[in-house]
Formats: C-alpha cells, structure tokens, sequence
C-alpha cells in the first residue's frame, strides 16, 4: 500500500515541478520519466489514479507559476531592491512537507540538468538523415562531379 501512495506523491510532485518550471511536456527527459511512472502504476493497477495525479499537480504547478509570475509584475516596482530580490514563496503541494518538496524539486532538476549536460539536444533527428527531399537532386549535380 505504501508503494502506491508513494508513487501518486512522486507522480504529483513531478507535474507539479513540470508545471512550476514551465517545462514542456515533449522534451524527452520529462516524456522518459512520465512513462515510468506510468509503467509503475500499471504494474500496480493504480494507472488512472497515477496519470490524474500528475495531471492535477502539473495544473498546481502552472497556477502557482503564472501567480508568482502575476506578483513579479505588479509588485517588483512598488518593492524596494533589497525585497524584489527575494524568492517568491510557494506552498508545497497538498499532503507533502516542505522537506519532501524540496527533494522532490532538487532531484527533478537534478535529473533535469543531466539531460541537458547530453549531446542529444545538440544533433539533429535521426529522420533527418534519412529523408532524400535533402539531398539536391541529380540533374543539377555538374557532369564532372
């Protein structure tokens, strides 16, 4: 039983971070670790609960982030500098400490940080490679060639 309430936490608290952070749902880190989850709650039978979890976290997430993004706005000119500097304070999500919000924030963007650190962001797609629309067609190659 633990196991399950387990994985609903991370699963929330992964779409939440996604949400929070304004990360696209397609990059393939976020895909990869989603599918995971997914994997686990199937092994579990608890698919449906997992896939609403993240839906609902990733919702919190992006109404805490266009509501820090609303007061950035309105107050960073009323603030003096030394206030504007500070840290947007946000509720951890529901059922989780503030402790476990912070790991759970620190090891996506841990796991975040390394995809970025891959060479994969930097070449292009394999399809690419194998579409011939690319190549200049043979009857404007010169005869030498």
């Amino acid at each position: 039983m633990t196991d399950r309430k387990q994985l609903v936490k991370e699963a929330y608290s992964f779409g939440y971070f996604i949400g929070l952070k304004g990360h696209s749902e397609w990059a393939e880190w976020v895909r990869k670790r989603r599918e995971e989850l997914y994997k686990q709650a199937e092994e579990l039978g608890i698919y449906d609960l997992v896939k609403e979890a993240y839906r609902k976290g990733r919702e919190q997430g992006l109404r805490d982030r266009s509501e820090m993004i609303a007061k950035s706005l309105i107050v960073a000119e009323k603030l003096e500098p030394e206030e504007a500097s500070k840290k947007a304070e946000v509720a951890p999500p529901a059922g989780e400490s503030e402790e476990e919000a912070r790991e759970a924030e620190a090891s996506f963007e841990r796991e975040y940080l390394e995809f970025l650190q891959t060479t994969k962001l930097m070449l292009p797609p394999e399809l690419l490679n194998s579409l011939k629309a690319l190549e200049p067609p043979k009857m404007l190659k010169l005869k030498d060639q």
